[in-house]
Parts: C-alpha cells; sequence; structure tokens
C-alpha cells in the first residue's frame, strides 16, 4: 500500500514517514498564492496551504510539529518550500512562516512569506516579460504515482498575481477542463486589467488507472502570463565551448585527436573540476576512455588505441579534454568513394523545448582533415551561413589543396528565443553534409576515414547531444 502527502511531506525526515501513516481516505488540500510583481521581475508572495485530510494523517503530523517544536516545524516547512521551488528555477529569499490549527481539531494551516528573485524574467528577443506559474502542480505530482494510492486526491488551488503597474498583458494561457473516468483537472484563468487569477482542481479518484493518467496529464503544462510595460534585464547562463579537432588518415587508419575547451558557465564548469578532482583524475580519465571506446565499437569502429587527457582542473581557466585516437573502420566507403559526415549544427538542431531557450549557447568547432600522398578531396559542401533573430549558424569550408580541409563552424543561440523560431533557424541548415575523397592510386588500400566525434557529455542534454 503506497501513502502519499504534499504539505506533510516537509515532516518526512522528523517523525512523520510516508510509509507510516496509511492513506486510506481521501487526501484534501487547498492551496491560495498571492503574488506581488515588481518590475525588476522578483516577487513577494504569501504562499497558504490548508490541509483537511485523511485524519489519520493530519493528527500525526500535528502531533510531530508539538513534538519537535513550532520554531523548527516552521524551519522545516521553509525547507521543503525552496525543495520545490528549485524544481521550477526558483528560490525563496527572507521567508518567514506560520502554522496554525496544529494545536486545534480542524485543518492544519501553513503561511509562508517571502521575497522570490526572477519570479518575472525579461526577454529583450521580444521586449516581453514573462511568467511560468506553475498552477497545476507539476513539481508536486511527478513525485508520487497516484495508481498505487489507496485513497482519491483532491488539490484545489487559487493563485492570483499582481503584475507591476503600467503592465499590458499579451497573453495568458486558456482554461480547460479534462476528465477520464470520474477523474478530472480543470483551469480557469481570469486576466482583469493587471491582475490574474488562476484557480486549479486536480482529483483523482481512487483506483485511478495509467491510461487515466496519460489522458489527464497529457494536458499538464505550466499557465504561462506574458506581458509588456518596461525594459528590464536579462539574468540568464551561457553554455560556451570550443573544440578543436585533427583528422588524420593514414593508410587503413584514422588518427584523430580532440581539444574541448569548456569555458561557460564558470560555476557549472568548476563544479565539474571538483567532481574530477574528487574522483580522482586517473580515474576520471579511465572512465570516460571506456565510455567512448564502447560507443565507437559499437558503431562498428575498432579502437586500436587511444588515450584521454582531463587538464586545468585545478586552474581558473577553462576544463580541458583531449583525446587521443586510433580507430579503424569507421568511415563506410560507397563505389570507391570515401564520406566524412558532419552536422553543421554541431548536434544542437535537434533540442527539445517547450516555450523559450532559457540559457544562451555558444559552440565552435573547428575542424581538420588531411589525407597521405595519392589521395584527393573530390567534393566538398558548400559554407553556410544562416542569421536569424533567433540565432546564427555558420560553417566556413576552406579547401586547402586536394588533401587537406579546414572546417570552422559556430553555432549561437540566443537567450529567450521561442522554440518556433529556434525550429524555423534550423530548418534552414542541413542536418548533414557530405565530405567526398578517393584514392587516385593504389586503390586497395582499404583505407578508412574520420569518425564523428563523441563529444565529452559534461553539458545538460537540454543543450548539447553529442555522438
Amino acid at each position: 500500500m503506497r501513502k502519499f502527502g504534499f504539505l506533510i511531506v516537509a515532516l518526512l525526515l522528523l517523525g512523520v514517514v510516508a510509509g507510516s501513516v496509511s492513506a486510506s481516505n481521501d487526501y484534501k488540500e487547498v492551496q491560495k498564492n498571492e503574488y506581488w510583481v515588481s518590475w525588476d521581475g522578483s516577487a513577494r508572495v504569501t504562499l497558504k496551504t490548508i490541509f483537511y485530510s485523511p485524519e489519520e494523517m493530519l493528527n500525526q503530523t500535528k502531533q510531530s510539529i508539538l513534538k519537535m517544536g513550532l520554531e523548527n516545524a516552521t524551519k522545516l516547512f521553509i525547507t521543503q518550500e525552496n525543495q520545490v521551488l528549485s524544481q521550477l528555477g526558483l528560490s525563496l529569499e527572507n521567508a518567514t512562516a506560520e502554522i496554525l490549527g496544529y494545536n486545534t481539531t480542524g485543518p492544519l494551516v501553513t503561511v509562508i512569506n517571502g521575497t522570490i528573485p526572477n519570479f518575472a524574467r525579461y526577454y529583450s528577443y521580444d521586449n516581453s516579460w514573462e511568467i511560468s506559474l506553475d498552477a497545476l502542480r507539476i513539481a508536486d505530482l511527478s513525485r508520487i504515482d497516484p495508481t498505487a494510492v489507496n485513497g482519491s486526491m483532491y488539490l484545489e488551488n487559487y493563485f492570483t498575481v499582481h503584475l507591476p503597474p503600467g503592465a499590458n498583458v499579451e497573453n495568458v494561457t486558456k482554461g480547460f477542463r479534462v476528465e477520464s473516468n470520474g477523474s478530472y483537472i480543470q483551469l480557469d484563468v481570469n486576466a482583469t486589467g493587471d491582475t490574474i487569477m488562476v484557480h486549479s482542481i486536480i482529483y483523482l479518484k481512487k483506483g485511478i488507472t495509467k491510461g487515466d493518467l496519460s489522458v489527464l496529464y497529457s494536458k499538464l503544462e505550466p499557465v504561462m502570463i506574458t506581458y509588456t510595460g518596461k525594459k528590464g534585464v536579462e539574468n540568464y547562463t551561457t553554455w560556451e565551448m570550443k573544440i578543436y579537432n585533427n583528422i588524420t588518415v593514414q593508410g587503413d587508419k584514422t588518427i584523430l585527436d580532440t581539444t574541448e575547451e569548456y569555458i561557460k558557465p564558470g560555476e557549472y564548469i568548476n563544479y565539474i573540476k571538483v567532481q574530477f578532482a574528487y574522483q580522482g583524475l586517473q580515474q576520471a580519465e579511465q572512465s570516460l576512455y571506456q565510455k567512448y571506446a564502447q560507443t565507437f565499437e559499437s558503431k562498428g569502429v575498432k579502437v586500436l588505441s587511444g588515450n584521454v587527457s582531463i587538464l586545468n582542473v585545478n586552474s581558473t581557466g577553462p576544463l580541458v579534454v583531449k583525446y587521443h585516437w586510433v580507430l579503424q573502420g569507421f568511415v563506410s566507403k560507397v563505389n570507391n568513394t570515401y564520406v566524412y559526415n558532419y552536422d553543421p549544427r554541431l548536434e544542437l538542431g535537434n533540442m527539445d523545448f517547450p516555450y523559450r531557450l532559457n540559457a544562451a549557447i555558444n559552440e565552435t568547432k573547428v575542424t581538420r582533415i588531411t589525407l597521405p600522398e595519392g589521395y584527393e578531396f573530390v567534393e566538398v559542401p558548400k559554407s553556410i551561413d544562416v542569421r536569424t533573430k533567433a540565432g546564427n549558424v555558420v560553417m566556413k569550408v576552406t579547401k586547402v589543396n586536394d588533401r587537406e580541409v579546414l572546417i570552422e563552424s559556430n553555432v549561437y543561440l540566443r537567450y529567450g528565443i521561442p522554440a518556433d523560431a529556434y525550429k524555423e533557424l534550423m530548418a534552414k541548415v542541413p542536418d548533414n553534409v557530405e565530405f567526398k575523397y578517393v584514392v587516385k592510386a593504389e586503390e586497395g588500400n582499404g583505407i578508412c576515414g574520420p569518425a564523428l566525434l563523441v563529444g565529452l557529455a559534461l553539458l545538460p542534454l537540454l543543450y548539447r547531444r553529442r555522438r
């Protein structure tokens, strides 16, 4: 039997363990949150939660509050609220808390006051502000499996957002109602002047199935509020890296030397350095070697030898990772022609984000391909230079001579670009171009050409996927 709780999850570490209270009755909780937003994007907030049932869980929560003391309990509720907000990319500052009803027979009430910095985000892309409101409790619902709960669940939520004086509402998510076998999710949104009022109900009936949840959860999205009125300051992270490749064809082998420089964001790069230092550089290098050797092997590429070196771990500069590979059997041969496939979008062409890109991305890649005597490039793609408001995709191809080609690429994606603008930019760029070369003499040499790089997977999946 599974148990659950939303408000009382803050007490799990101090006495009210989730597995110790049977949720055999309906779970009922009401939230009433109010936000006063300023033109710097911060918001003063009052977050009120009322916990009604089940009675057994309610009473044990009250007993735990009395046992640990009111001061400790309020600190714990603040900590829990910050943990929930962190899932949404937010934080709570100057927080105070009040607990009511812990010594009565009525419902248990918590009231948290504080300030949320960057509650609204400014985007110079279209000179607008945007608020993402978790009015459907997505962060909470993601932590439980309602199909394993012995009871129903009723969550009612009231969110009131007061926009800054003079704000002009441009767009607000529309309301809806979706049902499945007696369970339902309902959202009502009303905008009056500079005040947005949101009311939602999530009712999950006892015995709900995964099929029901699939229907209901298909509508789970944040309530988005877009408004204009004043320019703001953008607060965002830039992900920046540079890659240098030297690909040398030697007989039946391909020598692949790669240097990757991870430059920004500084805080994340420093975190990775600490992790490498803690793990031990030798072990980290061996782990990376094994990971990428296995990737090559899974693609039918034989790794004859290789090594990985991690540099600058104890310095303030960029994190540097160097790879050296001797490969065999990577490139395919079609009608006596060898083909090197290259992605001008630098593996950044298929990112999936629902609304806006909440970071800037700046990736540069320089690749030099050198063929031995007796070989020549017979076809190289044209250079690419695509620039839109969303960003740039540039690939400059220089044929140094018949046996050497230089590829200089850069992909820059602007902070705050809408998903549609990103897709429009990437649709203008091919996801693959081909560099073709042949053996002018001694065609029986069985040469194997260059490999696509498998980059160090340090950056979040939202931003890069390298193969």
